[in-house]
């Protein structure tokens, strides 16, 4: 598929002050734990922990079939 031509959605997901706070703080554990890349900022972190949820409820959904 040629990325010109792909339909992007995009979703906003609000945080409040302190859950940035907490997000920000759980990244940088991570990063220090190398489990993170260095180069990784907060928005992408929060997009990639959503993913990582929304992938999660896929797996449920294929072990209970």
């Amino acid at each position: 598929m040629d990325l010109n031509q792909a339909t992007r959605h995009f979703y906003s997901i609000e945080l409040t002050n302190p859950e940035r706070l907490d997000a920000a703080a759980l990244m940088d554990s991570l990063r220090d734990a190398g489990v993170v890349p260095m180069n990784t900022n907060l928005g992408h972190f929060i997009k990639e922990c959503f993913a990582r949820g929304l992938n999660d409820y896929r797996k449920d959904l294929v072990r209970n079939d």
